[in-house]
């Protein structure tokens, strides 16, 4: 039990840059299969449900969102730390994703999809204020913020431990650069 705890707390501590790697990668596929069977696409920061999503549109996107990621966060790293290796800045964007695959099951059934258009509806008719969500939407919505959180913990301690970085400005420079990330990606695959 401690060992899990100590993996799940920092598996870049714990586990070998050859698991990781193979982990990273296997996730990642297992990933795209996720979005793909429950029609969800993953972006840097958040997840959201589209219909016809094709499997090659999820691979392009899975593929620029890790790409991108890793080379700002790789750019950061060699200004942070000129030993910083690129593997261990891919495998802490691989490995950080798993929480966010996880998520991908909340839309389960349409689940997700469902719950949003009795949101979206109650709020055109003036009426979310007497809209009452299902206990198993908030109890959906609370583990589905806990997922995203613990996925950016991982992304920063998996950046943090490549890095060496121990400096407050450097931990404001990653935050920034990871919301700029996400801005920048989601433009570039909503053009696609």
């Amino acid at each position: 039990m401690k060992k899990i705890l100590q993996i799940l707390k920092n598996p870049f501590a714990t586990i070998s840059d050859k698991k990781q790697t193979m982990i990273g990668l296997f996730s990642f596929i297992l990933g795209i299969i996720i979005s793909n069977f429950m029609q969800m696409k993953i972006e840097i920061i958040g997840i959201n449900s589209v219909s016809n999503y094709k499997m090659s549109d999820i691979i392009i996107n899975q593929s620029i969102n890790i790409f991108i990621l890793t080379l700002v966060l790789y750019g950061l790293g060699k200004f942070i730390n000129k030993k910083t290796r690129i593997i261990d800045i891919l495998n802490s964007v691989l490995l950080a994703l798993i929480p966010l695959y996880i998520s991908l099951f909340q839309n389960t059934n349409n689940f997700v999809v469902n719950e949003g258009r009795k949101v979206f509806t109650a709020i055109e008719n003036k009426a979310i204020y007497q809209y009452k969500p299902s206990v198993l939407f908030l109890f959906t919505t609370i583990i589905v913020i806990a997922l995203i959180v613990y996925y950016i913990y991982l992304l920063f301690i998996g950046f943090k431990t490549a890095t060496n970085a121990k400096k407050t400005g450097h931990y404001i420079l990653f935050f920034i650069l990871f919301i700029i990330t996400d801005l920048l990606t989601s433009a570039l695959i909503n053009s696609i």
